[in-house]
């Protein structure tokens, strides 16, 4: 599941850079597609790099005792 989750966080934040460098680019890409592209991407980044990123306490003191 952690190989998934680190995948599909690395996507979107690909995803929350391109749009930007496409668009400073000058590509007809419009302001509003970006901002939503980007939206979408950071809420799919928070999502998806939150569970792999958190650490459990618990397992840590497990493992030192």
């Amino acid at each position: 599941m952690r190989p998934i989750l680190q995948i599909v966080s690395l996507l979107a934040l690909i995803t929350l850079t391109l749009p930007s460098i496409i668009f400073l680019a000058g590509t007809r890409m419009e302001l509003d597609t970006v901002k939503w592209l980007m939206l979408l991407a950071t809420i799919v980044w928070f999502v998806a790099a939150t569970p792999w990123m958190w650490k459990d306490n618990g397992a840590e003191k497990q493992d030192a005792a």
